[in-house]
């Protein structure tokens, strides 16, 4: 449904038709050794479009976004799954959704670790959703209430471990 504004919107307005997660969503994960110069070089790809922005005398969105357009904004949900169905066809492989990683990730932590928990609280499901998920107790809420706020480090042993193995390289 179309919000109708009472009002007509400048001609060179950027709208946004898609709205931010909600606050519940929001989670902080660490950055591994393995991954930081990847956000590292990311970060100084995104300090140059924004410099080119003000050169060219162009708006920057500065969003605050890890992964936007080069204009700052947002990227679209459905262009980021079409991409990567492009990419798969372009590669000869199978089709997948780009959420499949989710859970291919997740099966791959968790074999690696064994901390279903974890693994939850880094891909954002509630205990009850984890238990359920792995066919565990529905009432996981009780017996590890104690453990609700997973330490930064025990996230950062889970994705340290599962980026080596990904990666197939150890740490500095």
């Amino acid at each position: 449904m179309v919000e109708q504004l009472p009002f007509d919107v400048p001609a060179d307005t950027t709208t946004i038709s898609e709205m931010a997660p909600v606050k519940s969503s929001e989670r902080t994960l660490p950055i591994t050794p393995l991954t930081k110069p990847y956000f590292e070089r990311h970060l100084a790809l995104q300090n140059e479009q924004k410099r080119f922005s003000g050169l060219s005398g162009e708006i920057y969105y500065d969003n605050d976004l890890v992964f936007a357009k080069p204009n700052g904004a947002p990227k679209r949900r459905e262009r980021i799954s079409a991409n990567f169905g492009q990419l798969l066809r372009h590669s000869g492989m199978p089709h997948m959704r780009f959420r499949d990683l989710r859970h291919t990730a997740a099966t791959n932590m968790h074999q690696l670790t064994g901390d279903f928990y974890t693994i939850g609280q880094i891909l954002g499901h509630s205990l009850k959703g984890i238990g359920i998920q792995l066919q565990l107790s529905n009432n996981l809420e009780a017996v590890t209430a104690q453990y609700v706020d997973v330490r930064m480090d025990r996230k950062l042993l889970v994705l340290n471990t599962y980026h080596q193995s990904v990666l197939g390289e150890s740490a500095e």
